[in-house]
């Protein structure tokens, strides 16, 4: 690899530091044509590989014109992350400064780097094995601190030991199946069939059960949608300005204010949550209207928990009630809101009585709530916390990504097979090959082996500056 790379490695937009890194042959000259000493002299070789590894100050100058005062580290290869010569040159970060200073470096014969190029060379050059490289990718998408934790795992090795644990299990059999061919003739003992099909067992329980764990993760790791429905005017948005600590949405006493549903992304606990306000769900004539409440029911029918809001300071009539929003009720939470100004014909007790009698396949939860007063509003964010927020401590999770689940699978079918032709009584020598292909699938997940146009779309999605 000859070409050198460099690119911004920080986020775009203003900051204390924005910062500029450069990896490859190129890379000392690129550093002693730039940086210069307080007192005017040029950085020589020597004093780049003796502060190897050190922040040292500088001035970044071309042409004799000063750009700006910086600190730098360079790291000499292959101790640095890509395995080559890299330097980091630390600016202060404005986005102008820092692609005028890029594109002094271009100058140089530096290219700009593809997305995810440095950490592919760090694979290329043995510093990652591949799923170490995507947990990369993982780690600096991650959405809350459970796909974060899990990342982390994985970045430590975790994918890359159990992988590595699977290979030497199943170099074990396939040094058994061979020795059974090289030797048949020998008066020697090998290990019995059903020993050898249950070594091969637990190998695929080993990964059935990382999939199983990788389907539960996932379902923890998705944003949940909460929506808030009922009718106009019952507090929708008033509660999601409350929840959101802000004014989103609009309020107003006049019905069908809101016609189309607004949605707005927090963290709850680390978790990310989608909270949906629509349009309040009554009759109308209004075209627009009419549309955006057809699209309230289907935001409601996708979402993960319903918040239904009802006025209490009107009258209730709750056989109406049910007859109009049966499809929506089950494992509903009903806000009872403007609670301090309740009707005199509301109950809490009686509505929670009726709804007991109902044959929903989950419990309606009720709760008091005054977005005016902010009575129950803890009470509600405790509620969604448990019911969204909470994973199962006595679960293990595992994050996967899609091309190591397909190799985890292909491993458990391989020795499908391998245990179905043993109990065939078919020649040791077929049953290596599928043995054979289960190592080869474990060598693809790790990246011993690879190919271009795989390794092309796993750092694609890295941004450029790493």
């Amino acid at each position: 690899m000859v070409d050198t790379i460099a690119a911004i490695s920080t986020a775009p937009g203003m900051g204390a530091i924005g910062i500029i890194r450069v990896s490859g042959t190129q890379t000392i000259p690129i550093c002693l044509h730039f940086l210069f000493s307080s007192n005017n002299q040029k950085f020589t070789q020597e004093e780049l590989e003796t502060n190897h590894r050190r922040m040292v100050f500088s001035e970044f100058k071309s042409s004799d014109k000063l750009i700006d005062k910086i600190v730098f580290a360079f790291f000499k290869g292959p101790n640095s992350y890509t395995g080559e010569d890299l330097v980091e040159f630390h600016f202060h970060g404005n986005g102008i400064l820092l692609k005028q200073a890029l594109n002094e470096i271009f100058k140089m014969g530096a290219r700009p780097a593809e997305p995810g190029e440095f950490t592919k060379r760090a694979y290329l050059n043995g510093k990652l094995n591949l799923p170490e490289a995507e947990a990369i990718g993982r780690l600096i998408h991650s959405r809350s601190q459970f796909e974060l934790e899990l990342a982390q795992k994985n970045f430590f090795g975790e994918i890359s030991k159990l992988s590595s644990r699977l290979r030497s299990e199943l170099v074990g059999i396939k040094a058994e199946c061979e020795a059974e061919i090289d030797f048949s003739t020998e008066d020697l003992t090998f290990e019995s069939l059903e020993e050898r099909r249950g070594r091969i067992a637990k190998i695929r329980g080993i990964c059935n059960n990382l999939l199983s764990k990788a389907a539960r993760a996932e379902t923890m790791i998705g944003k949940s949608k909460v929506v808030l429905f009922g009718e106009p005017n019952v507090g929708k948005s008033s509660l999601m300005n409350v929840i959101l600590g802000r004014e989103r949405s609009i309020i107003s006493d006049r019905p069908g204010t809101t016609r189309d549903f607004i949605s707005e992304d927090l963290n709850l606990k680390g978790v990310p949550i989608q909270l949906v306000d629509t349009a309040g769900v009554r009759e109308t004539e209004d075209e627009i209207e009419r549309k955006g409440i057809q699209q309230s029911m289907r935001e409601s029918l996708s979402a993960n928990l319903r918040l239904f809001l009802i006025d209490t300071s009107k009258s209730w009539n709750f056989s109406d009630f049910v007859e109009k929003n049966i499809s929506y009720l089950s494992g509903t939470i009903l806000l009872a809101n403007k609670i301090d100004i309740a009707d005199a014909s509301w109950s809490t007790e009686n509505t929670h009585l009726e709804f007991q009698k109902l044959d929903l396949d989950q419990a309606i939860q009720i709760l008091e709530i005054s977005c005016k007063t902010g009575q129950g509003i803890p009470e509600l964010i405790q509620i969604l916390e448990e019911r969204l927020t909470t994973s199962d401590p006595t679960e293990e999770y595992i994050l996967l990504e899609d091309r190591q689940k397909y190799h985890f699978q292909m491993i458990s079918d391989c020795l499908a097979k391998a245990d179905e032709l043993m109990l065939m009584s078919a020649p040791a020598e077929i049953v290596v090959k599928e043995i054979d292909e289960a190592l080869r699938q474990v060598g693809t997940l790790l990246g011993a082996v690879s190919n271009e146009e795989v390794l092309g779309r796993i750092f694609s999605t890295f941004c450029v500056g790493k």
